[in-house]
């Protein structure tokens, strides 16, 4: 019987994730009534411990997660160190990146159906939405740009649930770590034209971005591809992409239409917002799916991930976990530049930013970076089974 590696509070899994910078667990704590919760940790790879730069951009990252309440946002819990380890804590999603997804459906040879690419559209749109017009405690327009919109930072839960997640390179006025002039940041063959040829970005960079997800769930190829990176800058600036139609038949018009838009090299040309872009993939979804409902979605993803799915809660039950705490156990420290766990945003009417800022709506703000995981956190998926059940 496998037993958990202790973190603090954490008590740490298997590894679900692991890139150049960081490694993420599926954990387990409890909440302050010992109930026990479900948690992702992405800690930090120890090479990078020492390295400033990076530490102030996870910082970063959960400062301005902590902003951010949405469904459709991963929730961030808090960053932390215990010992050398620096670690988020955050919402554990029961499911699969979209990256991951799309891995398998090339695999297949199965497309995604048009109407859940639509709904996930949508969902991350409304995710956009709220990065986009969100405000500091202050009352003071953040102008965050996420900058990294892709499908490896899209999780799609087996409930139908989808997440955008990942806000380390975002853009706004909480970020420490600043980019200079012509350095770029993000996954080349999902960035704007602006974005790859390092100008000053808006927040339509983003929606551009989300049209290459889309084009991709559609048609399960990146609109751009090239033989290096310089190839593909090229071809992402001059943002020439082959009509998704031409790959898959049954696409409606009006589905390329709006990729059109989304894509359109000129940002004047695209659709100025997260929110009209969210409204017309509605409009467009009601057309082509009367009555959609995000539980096709989650159909869908469980046929697909059916004997993983099985497996992952198998080997969950496996964990044996020791809450005993050995003098060996470092204490952790929170790590919050924002004070105040149940500090709340003014709830006067937004401020309307100065062009080419969105309009902006009236919204809830919670700093809820340093506090634990509950078990009634919504939207927070637990998939724990108790033993012998």
């Amino acid at each position: 019987m496998p037993r958990a590696q202790r973190l603090g509070r954490y008590f740490l899994l298997d590894r679900i994730a692991c890139g150049g910078m960081a490694e993420i667990y599926r954990a387990r704590s409890f909440d302050d009534e010992g109930r026990e919760v479900t948690v992702a940790i992405k800690r930090v790879l120890g090479h990078l411990i020492e390295d400033d730069e990076f530490i102030q951009m996870l910082s970063d990252e959960a400062e301005i997660a902590a902003y951010l309440r949405h469904p459709a946002i991963a929730q961030v819990f808090e960053f932390a160190r215990a010992g050398n380890d620096f670690f988020i804590a955050m919402e554990y999603v029961d499911g699969k990146d979209l990256r991951t997804i799309l891995e398998r459906c090339r695999a297949q040879q199965v497309h995604l159906p048009i109407a859940d690419c639509l709904y996930v559209t949508a969902e991350i749109a409304a995710a956009l939405d709220v990065a986009h017009t969100q405000l500091d405690k202050h009352g003071d327009w953040l102008g965050l740009i996420h900058r990294d919109v892709s499908p490896s930072n899209v999780l799609l839960g087996y409930s139908g649930a989808v997440k955008l997640c990942d806000f380390g390179i975002a853009k706004g006025t909480l970020s420490r770590v600043q980019t200079k002039t012509g350095v770029i940041k993000g996954k080349v063959k999902y960035m704007s034209p602006e974005q790859a040829m390092g100008r000053r970005l808006d927040a339509r960079s983003d929606l551009f971005s989300l049209g290459s997800c889309l084009y991709e769930m559609l048609t399960l190829q990146p609109p751009f591809q090239g033989g290096s990176e310089m190839d593909l800058i090229f071809r992402v600036r001059d943002a020439k992409f082959r009509p998704a139609r031409d790959l898959r038949r049954e696409i409606p018009e009006e589905v390329e239409r709006l990729l059109g838009r989304l894509m359109a090299r000129s940002r004047g040309a695209r659709y100025q917002t997260s929110e009209e872009v969210r409204g017309a993939v509605i409009e467009v979804l009601g057309r082509v799916a009367p009555g959609y409902r995000r539980s096709r979605l989650a159909s869908f993803l469980r046929a697909t991930f059916a004997s993983e799915i099985e497996a992952e809660l198998r080997a969950l039950d496996e964990w044996e976990i020791d809450q005993s705490a050995p003098q060996s156990v470092p204490e952790i420290q929170t790590l919050s530049p924002v004070s105040g766990a149940e500090a709340r945003a003014p709830q006067s009417p937004r401020r309307r930013p100065t062009a080419p800022g969105p309009a902006l709506h009236d919204r809830d703000t919670e700093i809820i970076r340093n506090r634990r995981p509950q078990q009634g956190d919504e939207p927070t998926t637990n998939v724990v089974r108790k033993r012998g059940r």
